[in-house]
């Protein structure tokens, strides 16, 4: 079943055991935590892809067959923090999931590059959003790897499994 809108809230995690070892296949103990990414998503007549950044005030807008070269839809390079969601649609078309166009509001509450995945958040909150717009759905784990290969092979940083699950 597709649908037209909706809203994700995504939670950042802390680490009790382990951190910096799940990306080489050790023991970790993650939990999540109060802090959140929430996304306000809704699907669009066109294939374009808008993301607003409420923390940042910053808006971007891509079509999903640019996303090869990273670029936003008047060819600039994508911004930095549009990296995530754009590397989830990527990597969702690689494996030729449906992505239709769709607007996302999107804000959180979870610091930025403090330990607690708030990458992780923004990229499994829009892989759940595009799952609800397209009308297909993975298992949690598999949406998980998705996730990660998306962070490791699109916005090039090595993390493990652990965020994303």
């Amino acid at each position: 079943m597709t649908i037209d809108r909706g809203r994700v809230t995504s939670p950042g995690r802390v680490n009790l055991l382990g951190e910096h070892v799940d990306y080489n296949d050790g023991l970790v103990l993650p939990a999540a935590i109060d802090r959140s990414v929430t996304i306000h998503f809704r699907r669009t007549t066109d294939t374009t892809v808008t993301l607003y950044a409420r923390d940042l005030g910053e808006e971007c807008h891509f079509h999903p067959q640019q996303l090869q070269d990273k670029t936003d839809i008047d060819g600039a390079p994508l911004p930095t923090w549009a990296l995530y969601p754009a590397g989830v649609v990527w990597n969702l078309l690689n494996y030729d999931f449906q992505v239709c166009g769709f607007r996302a509001d999107f804000q959180s509450n979870i610091p930025i590059g403090a330990g607690l995945s708030s990458s992780a958040a923004v990229e499994v909150g829009f892989a759940v959003a595009c799952e609800a717009l397209g009308g297909w759905q993975l298992d949690r784990l598999t949406l998980a790897r998705t996730c990660q290969e998306a962070e490791r092979e699109y916005v090039g940083v090595n993390c493990g499994l652990m965020d994303q699950f």
